[in-house]
């Protein structure tokens, strides 16, 4: 049987929609594709779906300017017109940005575009710039992060180390009160680094109250 077409679709999260599960987003973008008409693909069986396929999951709270989805249609639409009868459908802070199909043996999201780029930026009362860029030295120097997860009544903690997951970064640059922080991470079959988790570690190292203002996935890009 035919897979159809693979059309891909860039999006963006943004504002108050990038507190939205992962699953939130996938509900609410397969809204979309609904109100937008498009001849989407369904599975067989007793419990038929959208063919739809979503790349690596944001943190709560994160927004960014580069997520994808991979749509199969069942008759061609051509991306412009796909993409104009997105947008109509979709809420102005889960907006679709561009449309392309996928070539035959094309590889899924998360293998083709391993590496993300993310931009933080964080609010630093009296903190001295010097002391921000050492914390962070600090933390790379260590070379892990320990993140606490608690199912139930058992409470386990996992090690995850920078080598091979953090992959340029962090760059820290001041402004007044503002800190941003520029850094890309890999996720493969060892798992990722989260940023929210990176940035959290970081904050703990700073002799002052730190807020975080903004969390960004500002590209998803190959290896």
């Amino acid at each position: 049987m035919s897979e159809g077409f693979r059309l891909r679709v860039k999006y963006q999260i943004t504002d108050r929609l990038a507190y939205l599960s992962h699953l939130e987003t996938v509900r609410s973008m397969e809204r979309v594709v609904r109100r937008a008409g498009l001849p989407f693909a369904i599975t067989e069986g007793f419990n038929p779906h959208m063919k739809i396929a979503f790349g690596p999951a944001l943190p709560v709270g994160a927004g960014s300017r580069s997520e994808y989805f991979d749509l199969r249609l069942r008759e061609y639409v051509s991306p412009d017109l796909a993409l104009a009868a997105l947008q109509a459908a979709a809420p102005e802070n889960l907006m679709p940005t561009a449309c392309a199909y996928c070539a035959h043996g094309d590889d899924a999201i998360d293998v083709m575009y391993p590496v993300s780029v993310w931009k933080a930026e964080l609010a630093c009362t009296g903190i001295g710039a010097d002391d921000v860029v050492r914390a962070f030295e600090r933390l790379v120097d260590r070379g892990f992060i320990e993140v606490t997860k608690t199912k139930g009544h058992k409470t386990t903690v996992k090690r995850v180390e920078f080598a091979g997951r953090l992959v340029d970064g962090p760059h820290v640059t001041v402004d007044d009160d503002v800190v941003t922080v520029d850094f890309s991470t890999f996720q493969g079959n060892e798992g990722a680094l989260r940023p929210d988790k990176f940035i959290a570690a970081a904050c703990e190292l700073m002799d002052g109250p730190v807020a975080v203002r903004s969390l960004t996935r500002m590209e998803l890009r190959e290896k």
